[in-house]
């Protein structure tokens, strides 16, 4: 029964992702996780625990625990640690799919065409009936949207559900997503490869020049906009890799920490993603982290078999020029399609010690669940000081922030609110005092914050404070070395 668990997470999350809001991200976390330790439950009952230890599980939990450790590390900790949860999920989806029979594996893959046809309408109706596809499409972004088709068409083709794959194929026409396109090239090509190296289809030779030939008119399309972007962002992240090589920023804190380490007056100096999940991984990971995940990665698609193979090879290609694996709903997705289906492996025997492991899980899953709502209670307090600012209520949006100044993981978001909301006071002569206060109070939570290197340098710029802006960037040259 704990299949339909992520069978709904795997059905609905994709199409709920232009209403992904944090409580909802949450829901879903927490659904994942819970799942899985009444899984380990039920199997501790039985025959034992299933071997989610085993050799070829290792890579991933030491990209777990590196990642984990780069996040309580992280300066930007309070901003993302509901993130990492999101990477947490997958790996769970990808251990829990790996023990699934025949049948429960059948189900879910019929939960995930199901999760397929919810985006097909969604965006179908967007496009014919709201006459626009680009604004809150059932994904983040197009090219998200792209790739999710492309990750669920060869499970479509596996299935013979014809009608899904075509829809999927228009859609991926309508977002117009090169970076699709490269990834179904990647795709394709690798399967003419294999088929010639097997010699069941020496014919496939004449498909890999075309399809080789096509990658140049793919290439020549591409803006020239979209490429000093990408390239800017990439830039931005190898210099975050280079600040922490070893422990990063922490899971999802590329958004955060990117605009330091732009540089000035370049092109599009501001992104939720780096556009390549190696470089962005790397610079918010570190490189323990890293060098685990991808050991992981290419052990996994190397035992992967089957039409599902190619798309995560299309996958893995899209992930060098866009972002889709950063997207919660497109990461579990992949993660479920990682898993190869087996045999079931023999259970190991429940010990003292794995009754303690299960219980410790259990204590930090409950501690978890009390730090989601402490999560939820600072977003709730976060809205209402910012509705309370903006009507002109400066002391009440202060009050309402003040028991998150300690310390704590809401002491940085909260500076940073403090120092805007205190900016906003036209009528206090006194403002821009008050703001720099709590912005120097931000900078001594986090030297990293982009927020408060800017502001402070808007408030340092007016005349008389000269002293004051040469120190401001003699610090920051310090930081950003």
């Amino acid at each position: 029964m704990l299949v339909y668990v992520f069978s709904f997470v795997l059905l609905l999350s994709a199409s709920l992702q232009a209403v992904f809001d944090l409580p909802l991200q949450l829901a879903f976390q927490q659904a994942v996780l819970l799942a899985f330790l009444a899984w380990v439950f039920v199997e501790l009952r039985g025959a034992g625990l299933p071997a989610v230890f085993a050799k070829k599980f290792l890579p991933l939990w030491c990209a777990a625990a590196f990642s984990l450790f780069s996040l309580l590390a992280s300066p930007f900790k309070g901003q993302v640690f509901n993130e990492w949860g999101n990477y947490a999920a997958g790996l769970l989806i990808f251990i829990y799919a790996s023990f699934l029979d025949g049948d429960s594996r059948r189900r879910t893959d019929a939960a995930v065409i199901c999760g397929a046809w919810l985006v097909v309408f969604w965006s179908f109706a967007q496009a014919f009936w709201m006459k626009d596809l680009s604004r809150g499409a059932p994904l983040t972004n197009l090219n998200a949207l792209a790739l999710y088709c492309v990750l669920v068409f060869p499970l479509a083709l596996e299935r013979r559900s014809w009608a899904l794959a075509a829809a999927l194929s228009a859609l991926v026409l309508w977002t117009q997503s090169l970076g699709a396109v490269l990834a179904g090239l990647a795709a394709a090509g690798l399967y003419s490869c294999s088929r010639i190296k097997s010699g069941e289809g020496s014919q496939n030779k004449w498909l890999l020049a075309g399809l080789l030939a096509l990658v140049i008119p793919v290439f020549y399309l591409l803006q020239a906009d979209s490429l000093a972007g990408r390239l800017a962002w990439w830039r931005s992240a190898w210099e975050m890799f280079l600040a922490r090589p070893l422990s990063g920023f922490g899971h999802a804190s590329f958004t955060w920490a990117q605009a330091g380490f732009q540089g000035a007056g370049a092109f599009r100096e501001h992104s939720i993603y780096a556009h390549n999940y190696y470089l962005e991984f790397l610079a918010e990971n570190g490189l323990p982290a890293a060098a685990a995940w991808f050991a992981f990665l290419w052990a996994a698609l190397r035992r992967r078999g089957g039409l599902a193979r190619y798309a995560i090879v299309a996958a893995l290609a899209h992930s060098l020029v866009d972002f889709g694996l950063s997207v919660p709903a497109n990461f579990w997705l992949f993660c479920y399609l990682l898993a190869e289906p087996g045999a079931r492996p023999e259970p190991a025997p429940c010990g003292r010690r794995v009754q303690a492991a299960a219980a410790a899980a259990l204590l930090l899953a409950g501690a978890l669940l009390l730090l989601h709502f402490k999560s939820l209670a600072f977003e709730r307090a976060r809205q209402e000081a910012a509705g309370a600012a903006l009507n002109g209520n400066a002391a009440a949006a202060g009050e309402r922030l003040r028991p998150y100044l300690g310390p704590g993981l809401f002491r940085l978001p909260a500076l940073e609110l403090l120092g805007r909301i205190n900016s906003l006071r036209a009528a206090d002569p006194d403002r821009g005092f008050s703001s720099a206060v709590y912005y120097e109070m931000a900078l001594l939570e986090n030297p990293y914050s982009p927020t408060a290197w800017r502001a402070l340098g808007r408030i340092y710029s007016a005349p008389g404070l000269e002293r004051a802006a040469s120190g401001l960037a003699a610090r920051k040259a310090g930081v950003y070395k």
